[in-house]
């Protein structure tokens, strides 16, 4: 099959396909907690305000990588940051790639631990998702866009789940609308900030996109405002269920959430939503992975993508052994989640400002 680009390519439509995959993630488990913890009922004001300014950031990507068409990560760095930092903002991308697909392998073994195979050792799941994260990605991008074409209609049922607990729902709990005051509620956009993480891996698969004149803006940020409409409504619906206060003793509230009504014919709604769950973070594992197999690629062009989806695949394993048990899970998630501070916000908003810095015109078109 031709491919114009080395490492594969993929439609507009699936880079619309990997963004969502992409944030819907492992940050939506716990999500209601941690921002109900800073903005109390007001917590899905926050994560509102949050994906409109998520969706700005994502303009300003687009908009800046688009200058740059035919060039990948380290080449449109280097220009606009200087050849050395270019090098260093690529191999920290990929150690930061690496980081993060390891510790949403944990949370993924973690869950099917307790919700699906609880006499599983956690090393013989996370082994298997590394294979299978392995295999997803062997082939190229252009396989892996594929598979997460194939699966993005399980994120339809995994959207409807967020009416499974309405019923018993009481929207008393979400009053009184911005009693928590301004500032909470401004603070309570940066624990939600990290649940949106993934949407900078544009910035690694944006070169790779065949179709360019497609409104690839368009598609961007219609991705992130969909899953900015899913997590409002998510944590509206969690917080109206069980109230401000309670919400922060539970872990993983968007679970515990589908546990509070009975249905007649399915007694564990849960169970749907961990397999849903499940096979939509694959893909955002193997998406993150194959960024940062990607930029290495890039730094070593003698080496092909395989190369590093083979080699990374023991350094993912053993990374996401290292947590010992669920709170050494969530707190080193924490931590790995910090780092898209500098990838999702500093990165876009320095490589927009040294566009315009050094000028509009690409210079490597004026040296080739």
């Amino acid at each position: 099959m031709y491919q114009k680009y080395k490492n594969g390519e993929i439609s507009a439509v699936q880079s619309f396909i990997i963004i969502l995959s992409m944030s819907i993630g492992a940050g939506v488990l716990g999500l209601a907690r941690v921002v109900s913890e800073v903005s109390q009922q007001d917590a899905w004001i926050s994560v509102f305000i949050n994906g409109l300014f998520i969706s700005f950031i994502m303009i300003v990507i687009v908009y800046t990588i688009s200058r740059f068409p035919q060039y990948n990560f380290l080449q449109y760095t280097s220009y606009l940051l200087s050849k050395p930092l270019g090098y260093l903002v690529s191999i920290a991308y990929s150690v930061y790639a690496v980081l993060v697909a390891a510790v949403v392998i944990r949370f993924l073994s973690e869950m099917v631990y307790t919700w699906l195979l609880p006499n599983t050792p956690i090393y013989i799941a996370n082994f298997i998702i590394v294979i299978t994260v392995v295999y997803m990605n062997k082939s190229g991008i252009t396989a892996l866009a594929r598979f997460a074409e194939a699966l993005a209609f399980l994120l339809v049922p995994f959207a409807l789940l967020i009416f499974v607990g309405l019923p018993e729902a009481s929207f008393i709990n979400l009053r009184p609308i911005g009693g928590s005051g301004l500032v909470p509620i401004l603070k309570g956009t940066i624990p939600s900030f990290f649940s949106f993480a993934g949407y900078e891996a544009l910035l690694v698969y944006y070169p790779y996109v065949s179709d360019k004149q497609r409104p690839i803006m368009k598609y961007s940020v219609s991705a992130l405002l969909m899953i900015t409409i899913f997590y409002t409504a998510a944590v509206a619906a969690q917080i109206a269920l069980y109230g401000p206060q309670e919400i922060q003793q539970v872990l993983y509230p968007s679970i515990n959430y589908l546990t509070a009504v009975d249905f007649p014919i399915i007694e564990r709604t849960e169970i749907f939503f961990t397999i849903f769950w499940t096979f939509t973070v694959l893909v955002t594992v193997g998406i993150q992975y194959m960024a940062g197999c990607i930029v290495l690629q890039n730094i070593f062009v003698t080496r092909k993508t395989s190369f590093f989806v083979y080699l990374l695949s023991p350094v993912v394993y053993l990374l996401s052994l290292y947590p010992q048990n669920t709170a050494e899970v969530v707190d080193y998630g924490d931590k790995v989640g910090k780092l898209n501070i500098f990838f999702g916000l500093l990165l876009p908003f320095i490589l927009f400002i040294m566009y315009f810095i050094k000028g509009r015109k690409n210079h490597y078109e004026e040296n080739s």
